[in-house]
């Protein structure tokens, strides 16, 4: 494609750059206004109630958590702007990015749609400890976007644990996790949680994830977890009342943690979800839109129902752990029309808001109530007092 007859051609970045210019509002425009705009911040978007002192740490600066409008995703997947060395190896492959999360110039377009539709936070997750590269990468997406991007770490399960683990105490991977955050100018820990399809929480991950609960005493900063159910047949329904056992044996307040994945369960009444938010945890449905090998939205909708009328809404938070693309080799198929890419006239990042949020008004649930979901549970989930 040449910009004008007689001129060279366009660089892939000024292709991109002008196809993003639209892009926002083309795909707001595809899916409906009235439902994309759903994260925009109601009169009552600066009323929030949280400790003296607390902040959220983005990867720009520490707010106060009333700066933050819009929805926040308080997990998803931005990528660290470079393809992974194969393993083994150190240096990255040459060629192009074969990820849209490798691409700083696609991942612009994507997240300016996701602001245009709504969404004014996201928490990044990374499952392999906090990587070098990733505040720089989040900073210029942050820098470049206008949206508040949060960098979470920590190490996913035993597969990408340090071989130290095993031999280190509890005291000893604190230490490194404390020290994680401040390199990596986190946000929050996460996501980390239990392998799939095991049966039970593995010693070491019960080590790691008291270490996890450790170095959250020592510097304030907000939890969320990987939970395994539904991967596997021997799986336990309340696994994830056992990650939150754990956490609370050294001492943390479960107001400070989120358990993952509550929205994979199959699990009509909503019985634990209902049961971590007396217990005073955040409950992530955080898969929506992910039509995976567990459940159905439309499943999802009827728990989120019990939860609400159990007169739990202020412990419900929405995100759909995207990753920049749907991940067909773990079974997941697009029950959408058309490409989910927002350069491609789909919702991208902003799934949560284009196509669950609809869902969730179909079932009743009032703009007033999705309002406070995507934007003050969020804020109050993420919001610390800095301790280190």
């Amino acid at each position: 494609m040449a910009k004008a007859r007689g001129t060279s051609q366009w660089s892939r970045r000024d292709w991109l750059s002008t196809l993003g210019a639209g892009i926002g509002w083309g795909t707001v425009a595809r899916f409906g206004a009235g439902d994309a705009i759903a994260g925009a911040p109601g009169p009552q978007a600066q009323a929030l109630a949280t400790p003296r002192g607390a902040i959220i740490r983005t990867i720009a600066a520490d707010l106060d958590p009333g700066a933050i409008t819009g929805a926040t995703l308080i997990h998803e997947h931005l990528g660290n702007g470079r393809r992974p060395a194969p393993r083994g190896q150190t240096a990255p492959p040459a060629g192009p990015p074969d990820n849209p999360t490798q691409d700083v110039d696609w991942m612009t377009i994507e997240l300016k749609a996701a602001r245009q539709a709504g969404v004014g936070c996201i928490v990044s997750a990374s499952t392999g400890g906090a990587g070098t590269e990733i505040p720089a990468y989040l900073k210029t997406l942050s820098e470049r976007t206008g949206l508040h991007l949060l960098n979470a770490g920590a190490y996913y399960t035993r597969q990408q644990y340090p071989a130290d683990f095993a031999v280190k105490t509890e005291d000893d991977i604190a230490d490194g996790l404390v020290q994680m955050a401040a390199a990596g100018r986190l946000g929050a820990y996460g996501e980390f949680g239990v392998a799939n399809g095991e049966a039970d929480i593995d010693p070491l991950e019960k080590k790691v994830f008291r270490s996890v609960g450790r170095a959250h005493l020592r510097t304030g900063l907000p939890i969320f977890t990987h939970n395994n159910y539904a991967t596997g047949p021997d799986v336990p329904s309340d696994m994830a009342l056992r990650q939150l056992d754990l956490f609370e044996a050294v001492g943390v307040n479960p107001a400070h943690v989120a358990i993952g994945h509550v929205c994979c369960l199959d699990d009509p009444k909503a019985a634990v979800a209902i049961a971590l938010a007396k217990r005073g945890a955040f409950v992530a449905f955080d898969r929506v839109t992910r039509q995976q090998q567990w459940v159905s939205d439309e499943h999802r909708i009827h728990m989120i129902q019990a939860f609400l009328e159990a007169g739990q809404i202020d412990r419900l938070l929405l995100s759909s752990d995207y990753i920049g693309r749907v991940n067909t080799g773990v079974g997941e198929i697009s029950v959408y029309p058309g490409p989910l890419h927002a350069r491609d006239g789909g919702p991208g990042y902003a799934r949560p808001l284009v196509l669950f949020v609809p869902q969730l008004r179909k079932a009743g649930i009032k703009d007033e109530d999705i309002r406070h979901i995507t934007q003050d549970n969020p804020r109050r989930f993420l919001a610390f007092v800095p301790r280190a």
